[in-house]
């Protein structure tokens, strides 16, 4: 899409503003963003910013990663699946139900994370995608949880997986966005990683200084390259309530912290993303984890 027709709307409704000024606005957010927005990307982000609509203006051909911007509309975006969460349902104002599903997907610019929307949440049999790539078209962006640019596929949003015309050497692997459990070496870092379930510890409730309860729950994971404990807080009791011997657990930005003997152990609270998997995705398979139950 030409930069030209982002300019134009700007001017037509924006009769306060003059051509220079516009381009002027677009350069700025170029160099704020250190060179990584394209000059198409930056126009559309002044003409959000500015309170116009863009959506009409189609990205079809797709946009990288690190070009995204809130308020881009009708977004093609292509990647490689990392995490699936599972589905969620929530109650609207109006005391409907809605359902949503989050994702996490890659290119070689960076990670996006994608909602997905109602009926689009139920499409696929999503746990079965984790490493392929996926193109997302007729999405729109905004800005989520801390700020972080999404990608929402609605009603209008269209999913293919493993789009003929895309070459899987164009994205990085997989396994280059998770760590072995022999490399996590520090606290106080967020790590991707995936395991087998090998030893699950009984629920634990807990009463904090206010007098309120909390949960807290224990479990084993290992690969292989060695076992870490995982500590499963509040939400997240509740929401892996199947964990069992025998099953994978991925993990999605889960916070490394020591325990009183100062061994590493890994935190799992509602700003986590997870999913328990009956096997190992067939990207991981190449160095499987031997299955142990006990």
């Amino acid at each position: 899409m030409l930069v030209e027709e982002i300019i134009n709307r700007i001017l037509s409704s924006r009769r306060d503003l003059t051509r220079n000024r516009i381009l002027q606005m677009i350069d700025d957010k170029i160099k704020e963003a250190k060179g990584f927005l394209t000059v198409e990307s930056a126009a559309r982000a002044v003409a959000a910013e500015l309170g116009l609509e863009v959506a009409s203006l189609s990205l079809t051909k797709g946009i990288h990663i690190s070009n995204l911007v809130s308020g881009l509309g009708d977004v093609t975006v292509t990647g490689r699946v990392l995490h699936v969460s599972p589905p969620r349902t929530f109650i609207r104002s109006s005391g409907e139900k809605g359902k949503m599903r989050s994702l996490y997907i890659a290119d070689k610019t960076g990670i996006l994370r994608v909602m997905l929307w109602e009926e689009k949440a139920d499409l696929h049999d999503f746990s079965e995608i984790i490493g392929r790539i996926v193109r997302f078209s007729h999405g729109y962006v905004r800005r989520g949880y801390g700020g972080k640019i999404e990608l929402n596929i609605g009603s209008r949003g269209k999913i293919e997986i493993a789009p003929p015309d895309i070459s899987e050497e164009e994205f990085p692997s997989v396994t280059n966005f998770f760590m072995k459990i022999n490399q996590i070496k520090k606290p106080e870092t967020r790590v991707n990683i995936i395991g087998l379930i090998v030893n699950v510890y009984p629920e634990t409730i807990f009463t904090r200084e206010d007098g309120s309860t909390g949960k807290v729950r224990r479990l084993e994971l290992k690969d292989e390259s060695g076992r870490i404990m995982v500590v499963l807080w509040n939400n997240k009791v509740d929401e892996l309530s199947d964990v069992e011997n025998g099953r994978y657990l991925e993990l999605f930005g889960a916070k490394v912290r020591e325990d009183l003997n100062g061994r590493l152990e890994i935190h799992v609270n509602g700003s986590v993303d997870s999913a328990l998997l009956s096997d190992l995705p067939s990207a991981f398979q190449q160095n499987p984890i031997p299955l142990e139950r006990r």
